[in-house]
């Protein structure tokens, strides 16, 4: 039995978690369960928005027998069984709770103290998915929606630039490693319908450029609040851009990723900016140069635009641990190539499609 493990209830560490593809999915699966099944099992929103955003209420995923076609949540007996078993289930019968009321309980596999909660597994092909649900996008000021048409559209890959995902930098921290190329997460101009919206209600009346790049970096600086759990995860997690959306929630790479996803809708030359354990987004055009945070790549002059500092201003904000930004150590313009380069030799870096598991 193959069960992939994503925390139990007061456990909190990620085990084993890997992707979700289209091979694990069966013919007997509906359109709309691929799509949920997708979204609850991508790492990437592991944070539980999207199963509580689907149901509407605080329902958390868990885990998935992959073999047996199980998904197992877990939620507050407050919530009450009845109301989870009609929002979940189409037939209620086939929902199956862990046989504890409180304690360790070890069911199908997992294990962890119970106290307070119910834990329970359901089969895909049962799930209960409201394919005309708004998604609420978990800002921290206004409002978007995104629907779940758009969701399912976008979980193709096509939407993105078709980079190999992680950088070689074993020669540049003189151990084994590798890191995300973000270049590889950014939607592609009109690819994601989801991006495309958005980047245009926030620029509508809007002429230059420039307006449009601080307008964008507005929204994603000030609405995404900055995710410390993203952070300190052993294994980096990187969303795709609706994905950031979606949680309202991001580190650097993150922000960065949907920033650079908004520019790339509006035409809007940029280039990614990677220094010592932070990224952010270089914009060109014309910018005042007060503060001096500009990157050069041959004759094409980038400014750093910010996106973890709300109000920062494009050309003009001070900040006050600026050495961050003193060293740029690669940089990449994921429009123009796939390639990632040192910014000192600009020696292109080897790109990684897959890590090997134990890295």
């Amino acid at each position: 039995m193959k069960i992939i493990l994503i925390g139990w209830i007061v456990i909190t560490a990620i085990i084993g978690l890997i992707g979700c593809g289209e091979r694990d999915i069966r013919l007997d699966e509906t359109s709309a369960q691929k799509t949920a099944i997708y979204y609850l099992y991508h790492r990437a929103l592991i944070a539980d928005t999207f199963s509580r955003t689907l149901w509407n209420m605080p329902i958390d995923f868990r885990g998935m027998d992959s073999e047996k076609r199980l998904l197992y949540f877990i939620f507050k007996r407050d919530l009450g069984r009845a109301k989870v078993l009609q929002a979940m289930a189409i037939d209620t019968s086939k929902l199956e709770f862990a046989p504890c009321d409180s304690g360790v309980c070890d069911f199908g596999g997992m294990s962890g103290v119970i106290d307070g909660y119910y834990a329970f597994r359901i089969p895909i092909s049962n799930l209960k998915i409201d394919s005309n649900i708004q998604f609420k996008c978990n800002l921290t000021k206004d409002s978007f929606y995104v629907s779940f048409a758009e969701v399912s559209q976008v979980r193709d890959s096509a939407i993105t630039y078709p980079f190999e995902n992680h950088i070689e930098i074993s020669k540049f921290i003189h151990q084994s490693g590798a890191a995300s190329n973000i270049g590889s997460f950014i939607s592609m101009k009109d690819k994601d319908i989801i991006m495309k919206r958005l980047a245009l209600k926030l620029t509508e009346g809007l002429t230059t450029k420039e307006e449009k790049a601080q307008k964008l970096l507005d929204f994603v600086s000030e609405q995404i609040a900055y995710s410390y759990e993203d952070h300190w995860y052993q294994t980096e997690i990187t969303k795709r851009a609706h994905e950031v959306l979606i949680a309202g929630e991001a580190d650097c790479s993150g922000k960065s990723t949907l920033y650079a996803s908004l520019l790339d809708q509006c035409s809007i030359p940029y280039s990614l900016l990677y220094f010592d354990h932070h990224i952010n987004v270089g914009v060109r055009g014309n910018f005042k140069n007060e503060n001096a945070y500009t990157f050069k790549i041959k004759k094409d002059i980038y400014f750093m635009a910010e996106t973890t500092v709300p109000l920062f201003q494009i050309g003009e904000s001070k900040l006050q641990n600026h050495e961050i930004l003193d060293k740029v150590l690669f940089y990449s313009r994921p429009t123009q190539s796939k390639y990632v380069y040192d910014a000192i030799t600009n020696e292109k870096l080897v790109l990684i499609d897959h890590l090997e598991e134990n890295e």
